[in-house]
């Protein structure tokens, strides 16, 4: 069964052929890529919103590189351990990844379950990359505050380093699902920060606050995690350029570093639907 449902009526789309249609006759063509855009235009506030190619292909190369894997290491070990997702159940789980850009998080996590995904980011360079690599799951251009998704839904929803809805994402996940916010944390980053600033400001979020006020969630865990990588000049500009650091540098000052030792941390908060 399709969750995706139409941004104009809201009633759920079903694939036939190349194109997606609700019973109220509004259809969207899957792209040569293998992508929908649901993106309304009254859901965009410039032509071409997200990531644009340059930073959605640095986060490509840079993700290729395994920089980042020691955290899909601990969501898978902190979702078994927690014994959130059971791999002997009779019904596919559905995991929506918002934010999902190139579709590397979405395509590595929980793939020793029986889960149908799809990623969703509003981004379409990045939705065009993730569904040009991964054939298997689903990609949507789509907004995360009007989410094209149905009601009580989803089983999973991952959200790494990127923008939700708290009232969104409570919509579409059924009772008891699972929502997994991964946020910079502390002195992320601090290195680059220090060579375009003249004081590094910590990482704060109020997510957790948010949560604490909200009755319709329950955080089950918040860790902190870290840690620490010596890169070379490809990665160095790779990291910088799919980041909003990128603005704040000229490219022939990137161009000049060779090494650089950059601190990584990341809070982890995985979140249950009451």
């Amino acid at each position: 069964m399709s969750i995706i449902i139409c941004p104009n009526c809201k009633s759920v789309i079903t694939p036939e052929e190349k194109t997606y249609r609700c019973p109220e006759g509004h259809a969207f063509d899957i792209s040569k890529d293998g992508y929908i855009n649901l993106l309304l235009p009254n859901q965009k506030k410039k032509l071409n919103p997200g990531d644009n190619k340059a930073m959605i292909n640095a986060r490509d190369l840079f993700l290729q590189k395994g920089h980042y894997d020691f955290l899909l290491d601990h969501i898978d070990l902190t979702i078994s351990t927690l014994g959130l997702l059971k791999s002997n159940t009779s019904k596919s789980h559905h995991l929506l990844d918002i934010g999902c850009g190139t579709g590397y998080y979405t395509r590595r996590l929980f793939n020793k379950y029986d889960i149908i995904k799809t990623g969703l980011d509003i981004s379409k360079e990045g939705v065009s990359k993730a569904s040009k690599k991964d054939k298997k799951n689903t990609y949507v251009v789509g907004s995360a505050f009007n989410l094209p998704i149905a009601d009580n839904s989803v089983d999973l929803v991952l959200n790494i380093f990127a923008p939700a809805d708290l009232t969104e994402v409570n919509r579409v996940l059924k009772t008891d699902g699972v929502f997994i916010k991964i946020i910079p944390e502390g002195n992320h980053m601090e290195e680059v920060a220090n060579l375009v600033y003249d004081t590094f400001i910590p990482h704060k979020s109020t997510i957790e606050s948010e949560l604490e006020k909200d009755n319709g969630f329950e955080v089950l865990d918040s860790q902190q995690i870290g840690n620490s990588l010596t890169l070379a000049s490809t990665d160095i500009q790779n990291l910088i350029t799919m980041t909003p650091y990128f603005y704040k540098f000229n490219k022939e000052d990137i161009d000049k570093l060779q090494t650089l030792s950059v601190s990584l941390s990341f809070k982890v908060i995985i979140i249950r639907k009451l």
